[in-house]
């Protein structure tokens, strides 16, 4: 652990002089009795300051919020030692109620809002926690003061709003209670660049009008550019402290963020029987000129790169950057405006997705599909299907030819399951699997369909570190074992920069990088996008 300042006093510890409003002392947290999330986490946030807390997925930064707000049992999670102090007095923490009485108020990740009411019906929710009516209607002025946009739409249905404008009313309906600190969870997760750049706007102008902040955030750029001070959590501990513009300039927030000084990938697992796929060959993928619109919106603006054959490619960049917009266009989700994404000699561009699927193109997502009551073997066995010959009436009669292929097909199932680890689940329901090992049923289901590309999409997003490292080592394995061509969008810095070839770097729908982990590490427009312009008085 280290403190920029170089000082004696202990990580998380107030400064000489600093009053601190709200005070984490040596916090261990565990879920189920036995997964530590937080091991002696100390934080404070001075009276009317704004302090960040950042950290890869899996570091405890959401536990931290849960704790502090009282919902930590809802998750199955318990305060196994340590305190939380409010203005120097321990803070009651028996329910998220007793916590919101107190004027601490938490807006979760994910803009919860109550979809089938109104705007105004969602503040009048929020506004039970105020003292009277007058501080209720004082509270709703400054709430369409700061959104006038959730002014002009009070009647419309929450459900129809964009996830902006969800966003500014989960915010306004923590507003209604007046805290006295407001818990932000990733506010700026899936909003584009334009719209984050408001919500940190707005963050600034709510501590302005003497509401302390913890914000607790993913997008370095803007939570170091609003924050007075900020922790940096890691596998549940903290791992820096310091002035937020000062961490901003260290090498260390530049390791976590941008991945430098990333090793090597692990090493991967050599399988003893070769296990190359014979179902799609792998081709250079060129995307040229590629542009989206949604509406008046342009959500890619001329996106250029190739990923050359056997090759793992990543695209990174701020949330909101266009990275997972360009997988849907390539997996056929979404229709290009302009451009092309050449697969070979075919145009994925003005293909129909099952199309896209038979040239051998697969595709993980961030947020899993799986079944859960069926075992890890019948969640694998669907993604055969388009490999299967035998007809449903020969199959449901189980003739000798539907049963040779049903073998062949559980065969492959079994060698990509052992390839990356999860042999010893096959029979096991996937509910029964711990979240990591789930993530990487995922990835098993993709290549279960022979790709010759794959398409991963947040791959380790959530994950703790050990499961981190094992999806890095499964993804490490299938490369090496079966050649077959990666495209990866991650937010893990580490982990990208610890497998990739080459990066192309995206920001506000376009490209501003392209190069291998070292060039990208380095560019100024990249460490800008990440880090905001303090990085510019470094250089």
């Amino acid at each position: 652990m280290s403190d920029v300042h170089g000082s004696n006093l202990p990580v998380g510890s107030p400064a000489a002089g600093r009053d601190a409003l709200l005070e984490v002392r040596d916090l261990h947290v565990s879920y189920a009795g036995s997964v530590q999330a937080l091991r002696g986490v100390s934080i404070w946030v001075p009276d009317g300051g704004i302090v960040a807390v950042l950290g890869n997925n899996g570091a405890g930064k959401s536990t931290l919020l849960r704790a502090i707000s009282g919902s930590l049992a809802r998750e199955g999670g318990t305060v196994d030692s340590g305190s939380v102090l409010l203005g120097g007095r321990p803070l009651a923490v028996r329910s998220a109620s007793d916590v919101v009485r107190q004027g601490v108020l938490q807006v979760p990740e994910g803009r919860r809002v109550f979809g089938s009411l109104s705007v105004e019906e969602n503040l009048r929710a929020g506004g039970t926690a105020a003292r009277d009516a007058k501080s209720r209607d004082e509270a709703r002025a400054k709430v369409y003061d700061l959104f006038p946009i959730l002014h002009e739409r009070r009647r419309q249905r929450a459900g129809l709003l964009s996830g902006g404008e969800q966003q500014m009313l989960a915010i306004g309906r923590a507003l209604m209670g007046s805290p006295r600190i407001l818990l932000l969870d990733e506010p700026s997760l899936g909003l584009a660049p334009l719209i984050v750049e408001q919500i940190g706007d707005v963050i600034t102008e709510i501590n302005r009008q003497g509401t302390a902040v913890v914000l607790v955030e993913q997008n370095a750029a803007m939570a170091l550019r609003v924050a007075s001070h900020a922790f940096v959590l890691e596998v549940g501990r903290i791992s820096l402290e310091g002035p937020a513009a000062e961490l901003a300039r260290t090498d260390e927030v530049r390791d976590r963020y941008l991945g430098v000084g990333a090793e090597a990938a692990v090493t991967p697992v050599v399988a003893e029987t070769p296990t190359a796929s014979a179902g799609a060959s792998v081709r250079d993928l060129v995307v040229e000129g590629l542009t989206v619109r949604f509406g008046g919106i342009k959500a890619l603006t001329d996106v250029s790169f190739t990923v050359a054959s056997g090759s793992l490619h990543a695209l990174i960049g701020p949330n909101g950057a266009g990275k997972s917009t360009c997988l849907n266009v390539l997996s056929g989700v979404y229709a290009a405006t302009e451009g092309s994404a050449r697969y070979g000699e075919d145009d994925l561009t003005r293909l129909p997705r099952h199309e896209i699927a038979a040239l051998g193109i697969s595709r993980t997502f961030q947020n899993m599909a799986l079944s859960p009551t069926e075992t890890v073997l019948d969640n694998l066995l669907v993604a055969r299907h388009r490999h299967m010959r035998t007809g449903f009436v020969s199959a449901a009669l189980r003739l000798p030819r539907a049963r040779r292929e049903a073998a062949e097909h559980e065969a492959a199932v079994v060698r990509i399951a052992e390839l990356i680890g999860l042999g010893r689940t096959l029979r096991h329901p996937v509910s029964d699997l711990p979240y990591g090992d789930r993530k990487r049923v995922e990835l098993a289901r993709a290549l279960c369909a022979e790709p010759g590309l794959l398409l991963l999409d947040e791959p380790v997003a959530g994950m703790n570190f050990n499961e981190s490292v094992a999806m890095e080592e499964a993804i490490g394995t299938v490369q090496h074992e079966l050649g077959i061509s990666i495209v990866l969008v991650e937010h893990d810095m580490r982990f990208v920069m610890g497998l990739a070839d080459r990066v192309t770097v995206l920001d506000f729908g376009k490209r501003i990088a392209d190069g291998t982990p070292a060039e990208v590490q380095s560019d100024p427009d990249v460490l800008r996008a990440y880090l905001g312009d303090q990085q510019e008085e470094r250089r």
